[in-house]
Parts: structure tokens; C-alpha cells; sequence
């Protein structure tokens, strides 16, 4: 590495740890303020909705839509969400229930979400027969919207605003990619959606988390390609998607705030150099340094302050997500993994997936078959990366990805997005080949 390369590296992580330091900071001082609000105000908004959002059995509706609906939806991480911000325990202050966040449950050693905040609700802060639980090694940075929206609205309520904040979101997106005479990053970022069980992400407080993020990553992608690619910006960015990503969500599916960004980062700069790999290697890299970064810095944080041990309580955690199912090989479970999250999708959605791989191989063959293999070999590298990297992930945590499959199975959408992501590539290239025969004919 030259000298030059060593003084931009070490800017560059200079920048990184003083985006970490202040993101920690300002993000531990935005849980605080929200734990000042009254909680008595969103309390009397849950309970109004309560009994709806948690319909079970009988009391499901009986319209076919409303039963998949209801079956499906996520509401036992919805429900601790919800919870989490009701609680407020008399003797705590706003920054102890920022750092451990305190959570009561009819049972001591299971989570029982669902039925503890029907309890809770019902006794009216009465909380003897139930046990406090913490939640420490998250952020929940959730809370900064979530308690605010309850205590103006009912719970219902605030899922159809989360609905309509995302249709805008993609409208937006839809939009401005047209604007930018770049719609297959609305078609790769739209299209990728179809592969998450779209109903139920519109629906649940948890599962639109990342899907939020994704979509407003990819809009300031849109907005600002020019500047973040001109200014080497670009590392910057995926790290702050990657803090974000650690603070608002719930461990869901948080790799695909960083797959279908990279996918658009390929249509927008469509750059077919060997740089592409680099800069893939690179903003995989940022990402990931935010993610764990952020997350590091709240054990860091409460440990420090509260003395929670939940660096400890992290580290555990992390050794018992990480390991391999059921005593399997890592790699024979990882692939037994893999299909259980597969099994989480629909038979129209496996349709959907085996006609988006034929056309992408059948372009594939073409390619080979034409001799253009050698145009096309750097741009379809990194794009097959990007389409690993959910399987990398599910391999890599396979315990989670095994216990909450029906929702982890999300990550997969990166691997359609890439596919579609290639598709896109090879139409444009197919295109502006015609277009220069055309100019080549007219010239002669």
C-alpha cells in the first residue's frame, strides 16, 4: 500500500470512529428524551387496540384475506415493541430504562409477548403476578417513533400510518428512479420486495423496519449518487445505513439494508470495471463495521454506566445464535437451514423465483454461447457476490435463522434482487448495443 493510500485509509477511519462515537452518543441521548414522555397517554392508546391486533383463533375474522392476515402477522415481536414502550417502572429513572429496558411477562423463563402485554393492559399497572425481564443488548431504537405515535394514537392506528409511510416511500422511489432515467433501480429495489411477503411487511411495526431503511437508502442513492461517488463518500454511507440498521431493528433481516443498496449501487454507477469487486469487498465492510460497531457501543455504554454485564449477556448470546443447529456439521447445517427458510415461502413465490433464475441463466448461456463472456465476467461477479451474501449470513447464524424463519427468510429477497439486478444489466448493455449499431449504420 503507498503512502498516499495509508494517509486516505487512516482518514477514513478517523471518520468512521467519530460517526460510531457520535452516533452511540446521540442515539443513548434520543432514548432518554422519549423515556421523559408520560406513558399513561399511550397506554390508554394500546388498550383501545389491543383485543384487535391480537386476535387469535375465534376471534380471527372470517374472510379469507383477514385470516392469512391475522395468522401471519408478526405480533409476538410487535407485541414486545409495544411493551417495551408502555413500560415505565416508578423507581427507575428515564436512563436506566434506556439501558436495560425493562420488560414484565406472565412467565419467568419463556416470553410469553402476546398474552403479557393483554395482562398488562388489563391490570392496569397492577404487575404482581408477572416477572420483570430486561432487554438490554438491543438499542430498540424503535421507541424514538414508537413511543411518540402512541401516545397520539391507538396501536391499530399507527400500523396504517407505517402502511402508508411505506407505499409513499416506494411511490417516492418509483418516482425519482424514472426521474433519473434509471428505473431498474425501482425495479430491482420493487421487484425484490415481492420476495418478502410484502402484506405482512406493510402490516407488522417489526418486519417494516428494514424495509424502511432499505427504502430510504436507496432513495438518497437516487438523490445523491453523483456526490457520495465523486467525493469517495460511499463508505461513509453504507456505514451509517449499517449503525441505523443496528439501532432500529430488531435483529430481523438486517442484510437486506445492505444487499439491495449494493444492487443499486451496480445500476446507478454501472460500472463494469474490476473496481466493482473492491468497492463491493469495501461497502460490505462499512456496513458491517456499523452494524457490530453501533451494537458494540450499547453493551460498551450500559456496561460502563449501569454495570448490566451485558457484554457478557451479548457475548453469550452471540455464541448461541452463531452455532451450528442441532449438533450438524456447520456447513450440512447451514444448507438444512437455508431450506427452512425457503420453506416460508408461498408456491407462487417459488414460481416467481424459478422463472427470475431461468432468465437470468438463460442470459447467462447466451452470453457464453456469443463469446461475450469476457464483457460481461466483471460486471456478473460482483453481482453473484451480493447474491451470496444472504446464504453466507444464514450459514454464518444459522441458530437464529432456524428458530425465527418466518421472518429471516427476508434476507433471501437479496438474492432475487441480484438476479433481477443482472437481468437489468444485460438489457441495458443489450440496448446500448443497438444503439450504437444504429448510430455505426447511419454513419455509413
Amino acid at each position: 500500500m503507498q503512502s498516499g493510500e495509508k494517509i486516505a485509509m487512516a482518514k477514513k477511519m478517523r471518520n468512521f470512529a467519530a460517526i460510531l462515537a457520535i452516533s452511540a452518543v446521540v442515539g443513548t441521548m434520543l432514548l432518554v428524551l422519549v423515556f421523559l414522555l408520560p406513558v399513561g397517554p399511550m397506554r390508554r392508546n394500546v388498550e383501545k387496540s389491543v383485543g384487535d391486533m391480537l386476535k387469535t383463533g375465534d376471534e380471527i375474522p372470517e374472510d379469507a384475506f383477514s385470516k392469512y392476515l391475522w395468522k401471519n402477522r408478526e405480533t409476538y415481536t410487535d407485541a414486545i415493541m409495544v411493551q417495551n414502550a408502555i413500560e415505565r417502572l416508578p423507581d427507575k429513572n428515564a436512563y436506566e430504562h434506556a439501558m436495560w429496558m425493562y420488560h414484565y411477562d406472565l412467565e419467568e423463563d419463556v416470553w410469553t409477548p402476546e398474552d403479557s402485554l393483554k395482562a398488562f393492559c388489563e391490570s392496569h399497572e397492577n404487575v404482581n403476578n408477572m416477572y420483570l425481564h430486561i432487554y438490554a443488548r438491543y438499542w430498540h431504537g424503535y421507541l424514538l417513533y414508537l413511543k411518540p405515535l402512541l401516545l397520539l394514537f391507538s396501536w391499530q392506528h399507527v400500523v396504517w400510518l407505517e402502511l402508508a409511510v411505506q407505499i409513499a416511500l416506494m411511490i417516492w422511489v418509483l418516482v425519482t428512479a424514472i426521474q433519473k432515467q434509471n428505473a431498474g433501480v425501482a425495479v430491482v429495489t420493487l421487484g425484490s420486495f415481492l420476495f418478502m411477503k410484502p402484506v405482512l411487511v406493510l402490516v407488522s411495526l417489526t418486519m417494516s423496519v428494514c424495509w424502511i431503511l432499505t427504502l430510504l437508502a436507496v432513495e438518497y442513492m437516487l438523490l445523491h449518487h453523483d456526490r457520495l461517488h465523486e467525493k469517495g463518500q460511499y463508505p461513509e454511507f453504507f456505514l451509517i445505513v449499517g449503525i441505523l440498521t443496528s439501532y432500529f431493528d430488531f435483529l430481523t433481516y438486517p442484510i437486506v439494508t445492505l444487499g439491495i443498496p449494493l444492487c443499486c449501487y451496480f445500476l446507478l454507477e454501472n460500472d463494469r470495471a474490476w473496481n466493482n469487486i473492491k468497492k463491493l469487498i469495501g461497502f460490505c465492510a462499512s456496513w458491517g463495521i456499523g452494524y457490530a460497531g453501533m451494537w458494540a457501543a450499547k453493551w460498551v455504554i450500559a456496561d460502563l454506566t449501569l454495570h448490566t454485564g451485558t457484554i457478557k449477556d451479548a457475548i453469550w448470546s452471540i455464541i448461541g445464535r452463531t452455532e451450528a443447529i442441532g449438533g450438524r456439521p456447520r456447513m450440512n447445517g447451514g444448507v438444512y437451514v437455508i431450506g427452512l427458510n425457503l420453506q416460508e415461502y408461498p408456491a407462487y413465490i417459488g414460481i416467481a423465483a424459478g422463472v427470475l433464475a431461468a432468465i437470468a441463466i438463460g442470459m447467462l448461456v447466451m452470453i457464453i454461447v456469443t463469446g461475450k463472456w469476457k464483457e460481461i465476467f466483471a460486471q456478473l461477479v460482483p453481482v453473484v457476490l451480493t447474491a451470496a451474501i444472504p446464504f453466507v449470513w444464514i450459514i454464518a447464524v444459522q441458530h437464529h435463522s432456524a428458530l425465527h424463519a418466518r421472518f429471516t427468510f427476508r434476507i433471501l429477497s437479496v438474492a432475487a434482487a441480484a438476479a433481477i439486478t443482472f437481468i437489468v444489466l444485460n438489457v441495458k448493455q443489450a440496448k446500448k448495443q443497438q444503439k450504437s449499431q444504429k448510430i455505426f449504420k447511419k454513419a455509413q
